[in-house]
């Protein structure tokens, strides 16, 4: 069973390894929530790549990662932006979907 991290509208799922044949990008921004606030990253690679309609991309975290969002994570006294601690790694980045009786739909932020 894989270790999978909630952020939101994203998933982080713990990896062993980054996938070969990767560019890291020069973005820290991992994904525009449905409600238009972004899940940034600091101190840590993001490598986009649509892989399928859930699987998006990877990131390695490295030391002190955080990840940054208005709305996700523990409060800043001096900051809008709240913060939630990764642990270093690799995680592919995952678009969260639910099931209903009608169909698969979107995790609306």
């Amino acid at each position: 069973m894989k270790k999978v991290i909630r952020h939101g509208d994203l998933a982080l799922v713990v990896l062993k390894e980054l996938p070969a044949g990767l560019t890291a990008s020069e973005t820290k921004t991992l994904m525009q929530g449905s409600g238009g606030n972004n899940h940034d990253v600091k101190n840590g690679t993001v490598y986009l790549k649509d892989v399928d309609q859930f699987v998006f991309g990877y990131l390695v975290a490295g030391e002190n990662c955080q990840l940054l969002h208005p709305d996700h994570g523990s409060c800043c006294k001096k900051s809008s932006i709240r913060t939630a601690d990764l642990k270093p790694g690799v995680y592919e980045l995952r678009r969260q979907f639910e099931q209903t009786h009608d169909a698969m739909k979107p995790v609306v932020d």
